[in-house]
């Protein structure tokens, strides 16, 4: 099926990454909703808008978790056959162990990816504007800009390290004289 060296991200990498840049896109619009119509609450307690903060920080974890639950409630449906052998089927409504990996996995790699393309610009820019390294969290308007595309790139070859260090471990864990009681 995969005819190309194990350092080019897979399609299903491809598509995580840019599945990931899109929800984080708009997720970061809801969350800025939030604070504004929430600047009245916050003004009333310090403590609440440090616990906002803190909630808006941590709420991508639940909504890529939730989406990646939801996604496989829909492939179960109609795609059977796409279910890797290493997942179980989804049961129920809460997201499953899984679903809460992959939306720790997918803010470890927005962040990762956030830091290496401004890393990039700073060093490659010839004068880096810090609004313009933050700007992408301020419209959709700026989707298709080089950044984006840094962040793209980063998040595929994250979920392409994560592919290969999951199949490792099942490898590992399928290899003869492997024995799961020591």
């Amino acid at each position: 099926m995969r005819n190309w060296p194990t350092w080019i991200p897979s399609p299903t990498a491809w598509m995580s990454a840019v599945l990931l840049i899109l929800l984080v896109r708009g997720l970061t619009v809801v969350i800025r909703l939030i604070f504004q119509m929430g600047d009245s609450l916050m003004a009333i307690s310090p403590k609440l808008r440090l616990v906002l903060y803190f909630a808006a920080l941590l709420s991508p974890i639940l909504v890529i978790s939730v989406a990646h639950h939801l996604l496989q409630i829909i492939l179960d449906r109609f795609f059977p056959n796409t279910r890797s052998p290493e997942m179980s089927s989804t049961l129920g409504q809460l997201p499953s162990l899984m679903s809460w990996w992959e939306g720790f996995y997918g803010w470890m790699a927005i962040a990762l990816a956030l830091v290496a393309s401004n890393l990039i610009e700073i060093i490659f820019s010839a004068a880096p504007n810090v609004y313009d390294l933050l700007g992408w969290w301020d419209e959709l308007r700026d989707l298709f800009t080089l950044p984006t595309l840094y962040r793209v790139i980063t998040a595929a070859y994250l979920y392409q390290f994560e592919h290969l260090v999951r199949h490792h471990l099942m490898a590992v864990g399928a290899a003869p004289g492997f024995n799961q009681s020591e």
